[in-house]
């Protein structure tokens, strides 16, 4: 029986993906006469992948990883004005409003009626906390936890802490590798909610086979699926 309710943030309650979209490819505009778009954006990644470990995940350590890209893609040739305006859209992205994806608020009023609500996001904590509350969700939730790495042990020391049972759990989220697999390891239920872009290092090129896993199209389609399960 699924008693408790945790919901991944970005691309699950609120839209963040694309906004990491639309300003790669404002880099890649800025180093055009540099290295073609693919090129950039394939280094970028690549610098993103290895900086997590130092900078985790958030908007400060990508603005980070665009500047080291365009250091080194342009050869040193970038200008000040460049890497200015780099730094400018990485704060444009700590400092814009939170779009909620359609529905999100109502749903969770709803599920609030019959389960606890946990929010689980992972990133710097001054980021998503300044998100959470410009969004205007955290009354919904009993708890949130944000942390550097979505694993099953992360998962664990959570439910640990607050004396869960994770086979009584299920996380919703928009990540396969992050928001489900975790949860099925642990032996709770797992509901995937596509985003329509996911970032390089969430992709997963098969969805599991258990039948603990549900896929939704929306988030509204939630509160009917706990009712049948």
């Amino acid at each position: 029986m699924i008693k408790v309710v945790a919901l991944d943030a970005d691309d699950t309650l609120w839209h963040s993906e694309s906004r990491f979209q639309d300003t790669q490819a404002r880099l890649s505009e800025i180093l055009d006469s540099h290295a073609p778009h693919d090129h950039v954006q394939a280094h970028l990644h690549e610098l993103e992948a290895r900086n997590i470990k130092l900078f985790g995940f958030g908007i400060k350590g990508f603005t980070l990883s665009m500047i080291e890209a365009a250091i080194e893609i342009s050869q040193g040739g970038i200008t000040a004005a460049e890497i200015h305006e780099i730094v400018m859209m990485g704060k444009a992205m700590l400092d814009g409003p939170m779009e909620l994806l359609d529905g999100v608020g109502d749903t969770l009023a709803a599920l609030a009626l019959d389960f606890p609500l946990i929010m689980i996001t992972k990133g710097d904590h001054m980021d998503q906390y300044n998100k959470i509350e410009k969004s205007g969700l955290a009354g919904h939730f009993k708890q949130i936890e944000v942390v550097m790495n979505k694993d099953a042990a992360a998962y664990g020391e959570i439910f640990s802490r607050h004396d869960i049972d994770p086979g009584e759990v299920v996380m919703v989220g928009n990540s396969i590798p992050s928001d489900i697999l975790p949860i099925l390891e642990l032996g709770g239920h797992g509901v995937y909610i596509p985003y329509h872009v996911t970032a390089s290092f969430e992709r997963h090129e098969t969805e599991p086979d258990s039948p603990r896993y549900r896929r939704l199209t929306r988030i509204q389609e939630l509160p009917a699926l706990l009712k049948a399960i």
